[in-house]
């Protein structure tokens, strides 16, 4: 646990603030490394002696790296066919056990991956002690990469008695000599693109009822990772619709278009536009613009909870033979790229008792002639379905104030949960 100094603060404190940390992340750059597309990963030179290397996280996240070379005194790389321990691997596949990361082609994908957890880390037994001489590190390419930048890496001879030989996040511990206010703690975490103390000191202030200086902060947050081409949106940092060009928009309802297409055309469910995505192109006629996904519905045209299931196993099939690369979000819903590139959430929805149920908003709460039979609308060029009446969803899944754009906004996922349950994984 943290423990913060206290400091009652205005906004003409919290802009010099904001300035001071501008100006030492300006001087004490964290090393932003990628992996082998960019050309560009994080090499460690050491001279210890060693048979147990340890990577890992110093904050709650997914942990995945694309390769991780460690190379002797003779210029030999000794990781390759070596054991790996690891502290969890997604949706528990054997498969992200960290093997892939000594033994796979880099290629800027995942050689291993954990589960979202505090700390993560992956260990690599050699076998026996080596004379090391260096270690490559590469990460993930794409927008994930931020998740490894609070990379540390220890050697051992026994497991027991670890050194440290490189810490990305070694230079912010110095930082007012760690002297900080939570204020101060939260906004140099969001300059090295750590998305969990802003995240926690944003719902403080809005659980305090300080809506106004939420915003203020938020907006700070923005300002300070300006620069690394990404804002700080519902699912952190990453690159969101107000920073993406007209052509990649473009591209975005030109792959929506065609995948519902697939689903209400091909496969015979009604598909359509959904949540953030609903609320973005009904309010503004546009993609919101601080938000950084995709979503979709469709309407089961099963009626029992086994039939249902099937039924998305069936969808998730179908759509694989489209070319779509498709994995379980671990919640309710399915994560899903297509063959142009275009990341989305698919979510299933039922109908019970004449309404529509619709996985995360609502159970047995809109009527079912307010979803279907569905609308079509121009949006770009493109063809996109559209719920018969939209607006009892967004009350429902944003309030009566949905027509207000707000960047703070979070969703209950607790109830949703509880909704829902037959459709987690």
């Amino acid at each position: 646990m943290f423990s913060f100094r206290k400091k009652s603060s205005s906004i003409e404190d919290e802009s010099d603030t904001l300035k001071s940390i501008e100006r030492y992340l300006k001087s004490h750059p964290l090393r932003e490394f990628k992996g082998v597309k960019s050309d560009d990963p994080l090499i460690i030179e050491t001279a210890n002696k060693a048979r147990f290397i340890r990577l890992s996280l110093q904050a709650e996240s997914s942990f995945h790296l694309d390769a991780i070379e460690i190379y002797n005194q003779a210029g030999r790389n000794v990781a390759p066919n070596k054991q790996t321990i690891i502290s969890s691997t997604y949706n528990d596949e054997q498969k992200y056990n960290g093997q892939g990361a000594i033994n796979g082609k880099k290629n800027g994908g995942a050689g291993f991956h954990t589960k979202r957890e505090h700390n993560p880390w992956l260990v690599i037994d050699l076998g026996t002690i080596r004379n090391l001489a260096k270690i490559i590190v590469f990460n993930r390419e794409g927008q994930h990469y931020t998740r490894a930048l609070s990379l540390k890496v220890e050697t051992s001879r026994d497991l027991r008695h670890w050194q440290l030989v490189h810490d990305n996040w070694g230079f912010i511990k110095s930082y007012k000599e760690g002297n900080l206010s939570e204020f101060e703690h939260a906004l140099l975490h969001a300059g090295i693109l750590n998305a969990g103390p802003p995240s926690a000191y944003l719902k403080k202030l809005k659980n305090q009822g300080d809506g106004d200086k939420a915003l203020v902060y938020h907006q700070m947050i923005n300002e300070l990772v300006a620069s690394k081409g990404v804002a700080f949106g519902p699912h952190g940092f990453m690159q969101t619709f107000d920073l993406k060009s007209a052509a990649e928009k473009s591209k975005v309802f030109k792959e929506l278009s065609k995948l519902l297409f697939w689903i209400n055309e091909e496969f015979k469910v009604p598909a359509f536009v959904s949540s953030g995505t609903l609320l973005g192109l009904v309010r503004d006629g546009a993609l919101i613009g601080h938000d950084d996904d995709v979503d979709i519905c469709y309407i089961s045209n099963e009626e029992t909870e086994s039939a249902i299931l099937a039924e998305r196993q069936r969808l998730i099939e179908f759509l694989a033979t489209k070319g779509c690369r498709l994995a379980p979000s671990g919640i309710a819903h399915y994560w899903c790229t297509t063959p142009g590139g275009l990341s989305l959430d698919i979510f299933t929805g039922f109908v019970e008792g004449g309404n529509c149920s619709m996985n995360p908003i609502g159970r047995n709460e809109i009527p079912v002639n307010d979803v279907l039979p569905l609308t079509q609308r121009d949006v770009g060029g493109q063809v996109l379905y559209f719920p018969r009446n939209p607006e009892p969803l967004l009350v429902l899944n944003y309030g009566e104030q949905w027509r207000s754009p707000d960047p703070l906004w979070t969703f209950n996922w607790g109830k949703a949960k509880k909704d829902f349950a037959f459709l987690y994984f």
